[in-house]
């Protein structure tokens, strides 16, 4: 009975020793390993001294780039400054010629403008020129027709039998009032037949206003022996002989109403030649119309 007990308690000691064989043998391996590790740490302990001192180095280094740095900074600092100021001034600068390309672009655009209208009144002015031309030509070309008309009168009063003076003694006025009855004037101002076959005579108007009557005062009469409603002018029969100026101003009348008003613009001895101001429609004037100046 004893030797089973001893006999259990040996293999019961062999088997602890082997345990504990096995926990020496991982103790030296974890030794070993610890071994191994403390001299990995020694290398990199000492490659963190050796950085250490690099880094050192490099802190000295970088302290001098920092105080070098802010010398520079200072200097940066001041040339800012005198910057700043030169750039307030070029700013300023720029305002006040920004101020006068904006005075300037608005004086271009008014002289443009100005150009334009300019041009335009050049253009309207050549076609006014143009009109005027053409009724200068028209006044010269009725100023001839109602010449050689008066001609043939004067020469026709001439060779008609008991014709009381020749043409030639006639008061200007006369000869000029003479022009309706060639140009269909009124009847008053009409050729009628004499008593005897192929004579006649010729009725001058009933109002008459001659060259020495002029500037007393009296307001000048005419007739209309040219109407021309496409351009607006009037011819009258009577001219500076009888006291007409440019720029006078007539109503022109039929049968007591005054149906327009007319300016006059070019005046000859025995002619005017003026504009239509303004015609009353439906009552336009018309050839043998009474013209009388206003505000004599």
């Amino acid at each position: 009975m004893a030797v089973v007990v001893l006999g259990g308690i040996a293999v019961a000691s062999a088997t602890q020793l082997s345990r504990l064989k096995g926990e020496l043998v991982q103790r030296q391996q974890s030794i070993q390993a610890l071994k191994a590790q403390n001299v990995d740490l020694e290398q990199k302990m000492s490659q963190a001294q050796e950085e250490q001192s690099s880094m050192e180095t490099r802190v000295n280094e970088l302290r001098t780039q920092l105080s070098t740095a802010n010398g520079e900074l200072t200097r940066v600092r001041t040339s800012t400054k005198d910057a700043q100021v030169q750039y307030d001034a070029m700013a300023e600068e720029k305002t006040r010629l920004e101020t006068q390309v904006a005075r300037l672009m608005r004086e271009r655009d008014e002289a443009i403008n100005r150009m334009r209208q300019l041009d335009d009144e050049r253009k309207e002015l050549e076609r006014a020129s143009v009109r005027m031309r053409e009724r200068f030509a028209l006044l010269d070309r009725d100023y001839q027709r109602l010449t050689e008309k008066v001609a043939a009168l004067e020469q026709a009063q001439v060779q008609m039998p008991g014709a009381s003076a020749p043409a030639t003694s006639m008061a200007p006025s006369a000869s000029a009032a003479s022009v309706p009855a060639v140009t269909a004037a009124p009847s008053e101002d009409a050729v009628k037949p004499g008593p005897t076959a192929g004579s006649q005579t010729v009725e001058l108007p009933p109002i008459v206003v001659r060259k020495e009557q002029a500037g007393t005062g009296l307001p000048v009469r005419a007739r209309l022996v040219e109407v021309n409603p496409t351009h607006r002018f009037i011819v009258l029969d009577k001219g500076s002989n009888d006291g007409i100026r440019v720029g006078m101003v007539f109503d022109v009348v039929r049968g007591g109403a005054i149906v327009g008003q007319a300016s006059a613009v070019r005046v000859r001895a025995q002619l005017a030649a003026c504009d239509l101001i303004t015609a009353r429609s439906p009552h336009i004037p018309q050839v043998g119309d009474l013209a009388i100046q206003r505000n004599p």
